[in-house]
């Protein structure tokens, strides 16, 4: 039999009729529109990142944002690792149909600077873009690929990464990479997988924390809120110099509540996991099948802020190609 992962908590994932039933319905068909190019050209820019930048030996850590939950996170001595890249147009696995690119991608694959290593938090389109793999793989011949339990075959099979250099993690596993010192720890999500009607939960999902020297960075990748999950992984790991956390894709919370968090949880997991500053991802990029207003997250997030009466500037969104220094 295949393996089928689950999350050890109850996660009432709506079943495909009640989701079919939430398309069908006039909450979703009046959802706000897309924003006209011009406007979010205004209210979204897109700036080119400056991977020229670097941090040489001090105790400095970057994050720099290129849409949707694409990150790359950078330490001292040109470590660099990147996180569920997808640079080209829709979050598809063909050009023709599927999620459409709104805010261009910051950067190409061949603009991107040396990596280290390449995580992917777990297998949907959105975050694990065959297109983008490939090109990192044929750019950057020497990466290797740090992919949930269940995914290595994928990344062998369809976008050529020798069997040497993808290496599978289960929750709580970790691999340090002797050349770096740098210590890739994949921990839990509350999530799902599936990237076909036969393959839902063949391989497992998570989030990740990095740890380099004395700074450790967080990364949620895609998440419902687990109080008890993010309280561990702070106190595990914590406190993080940086986290990327998604607020992003929520709305309606009857169906969504489950497999994405809101602003106010995201708000949670920057303090559970004991963040210094995080920065907001999973949106502005991609209209999902959700029904909050493409730009409407940043807002959220600062009301989110105000509630839990922490300042503004500790949980921040930055324009696509933006970077945020701790």
């Amino acid at each position: 039999l295949l393996t089928q992962f689950s999350n050890p908590w109850e996660f009432p994932l709506p079943s495909p009729l009640r989701y079919l039933m939430f398309l069908m319905s006039s909450r979703y068909r009046n959802r706000p529109p897309v924003p006209d190019p011009r406007e979010l050209d205004i209210r979204l820019p897109v700036t080119r990142p400056d991977f020229s930048l670097s941090l040489g030996d001090n105790k400095s850590v970057s994050v720099t944002w290129l849409g949707h939950a694409s990150c790359l996170f950078t330490f001292p001595n040109e470590v660099r690792v990147l996180f569920d890249p997808l640079l080209g147009s829709r979050a598809s696995p063909v050009s023709w149909i599927g999620p459409q690119r709104q805010r261009p991608a910051p950067c190409s694959p061949e603009q991107l600077p040396n990596l280290l290593a390449v995580c992917i938090s777990h297998n949907h389109f959105d975050h694990m873009d065959r297109a983008t793999l490939n090109q990192l793989r044929e750019l950057q011949p020497w990466l290797h690929f740090y992919v949930p339990v269940g995914d290595a075959w994928w990344m062998t099979k369809y976008c050529g990464v020798p069997a040497n250099q993808v290496h599978e993690l289960s929750w709580w596993e970790s691999v340090v990479l002797p050349e770096s010192n740098l210590e890739i720890i994949f921990t839990p999500s509350s999530h799902w997988s599936g990237r076909n009607l036969f393959d839902k939960n063949r391989s497992l999902w998570g989030s990740y924390v990095l740890r380099h020297g004395n700074s450790a960075v967080f990364f949620g990748g895609d998440t419902g809120y687990q109080a008890d999950v993010f309280k561990q992984i702070g106190q595990l790991y914590g406190p993080m110099k940086l986290a990327a956390i998604p607020i992003g894709a929520y709305q309606p919370r009857d169906v969504f509540e489950a497999q994405h968090v809101s602003p106010i949880e995201a708000v949670k997991i920057h303090q559970d996991v004991k963040s210094e500053k995080s920065v907001g991802i999973h949106w502005g990029t991609f209209c999902l099948s959700t029904t909050e207003a493409l730009l409407q997250p940043p807002d959220d997030l600062k009301s989110a802020l105000d509630e839990a009466r922490l300042p503004r500037d500790c949980f921040v969104t930055v324009r696509p190609g933006g970077s945020l220094t701790v």
